[in-house]
């Protein structure tokens, strides 16, 4: 925790006191059925990712909270950053290595008034019904812990997706559009989606799965969903002014310094000033 202070003073030290429109974190969590290997491996590149962001980010548009890994969620060190960064009125962007994470955020970004939008760009939609959090799992929990939350699922692989899945998802009230809907050809389609979507909420978190941007090595393997689409709807939420906060998850370098990471951090960079004129 002190050296997560200690990074923001001298940040923040640096230059005039000013509001950040964003304020950019990592974090790692180790969740069954994950080996402590895999986790070791992902905590490594999201540290590395950390500092990456700290020389490379845009700093006046955005603060760097640092890293945090599983014992700091644990403790309670990441909650505490996320409450400064919205204290600030400055949105978090986490870059986590499991949906899961979402789950440590929501205590802090959830209000008791307020109907939460979950909007979930990715081929899976991780309703896997389990009775402790695991690797695919996380909105599962985030339904059953919270009766004020609602999901959207944007880009969700017909091909991958079991019959059941879909029944359970319908169960519970959930809204999505496919990886075939998910593409420029349906733009005004998914644009009147998401805006009724965004009508019902008060306020919106994003979680969008990178591996679900990047071609797969097989040739059967689903289609990599369209980063202008993504970027379409970045762009929709936050000019709604409802965005809470935004997960983007990548558990590898190969993902986390994609191009289409790259894509998404710099349409946060110029959406940056009406963030910033809004607060």
């Amino acid at each position: 925790m002190l050296s997560f202070f200690k990074r923001y003073k001298l940040h923040r030290a640096s230059k005039p006191i000013h509001h950040y429109p964003f304020s950019f974190m990592t974090v790692c969590e180790h969740l069954a059925p994950m080996s402590h290997g895999t986790f070791e491996l992902a905590d490594q590149s999201l540290e590395n990712a950390s500092d990456w962001l700290y020389q490379q980010h845009d700093q006046v548009s955005a603060a760097n909270l640092g890293h945090f890994s599983h014992h700091q969620i644990d403790n309670g060190d990441f909650q505490e950053a996320l409450s400064l960064s919205l204290s600030r009125h400055s949105i978090p962007v986490v870059l986590s290595n499991c949906s899961e994470a979402i789950l440590s955020m929501l205590p802090v970004v959830v209000c008791d008034n307020d109907e939460i939008g979950i909007i979930n760009i990715g081929h899976k939609i991780n309703l896997n019904a389990t009775l402790e959090p695991r690797i695919g799992s996380a909105f599962h929990f985030a339904l059953s812990r919270y009766q004020n939350v609602r999901l959207f699922f944007a880009g969700v692989s017909e091909q991958e997706t079991k019959q059941e899945a879909w029944e359970y998802a319908e169960d519970q009230g959930c809204d999505w559009v496919t990886d075939r809907e998910f593409t420029f050809r349906y733009r005004n389609h998914l644009k009147q989606h998401v805006g009724n979507y965004l009508d019902h909420c008060d306020q919106i978190v994003m979680s969008i799965d990178l591996a679900s941007l990047l071609t797969k090595n097989n040739l059967d393997g689903t289609p990599a969903l369209d980063i202008q689409m993504v970027l379409r709807t970045i762009r929709l939420c936050l000019v709604s002014g409802k965005i809470k906060a935004i997960q983007l998850v990548g558990d590898r370098d190969r993902l986390i310094y994609s191009k289409q990471t790259k894509a998404i951090l710099e349409e946060l960079y110029q959406m940056a000033p009406l963030i910033d004129h809004a607060a």
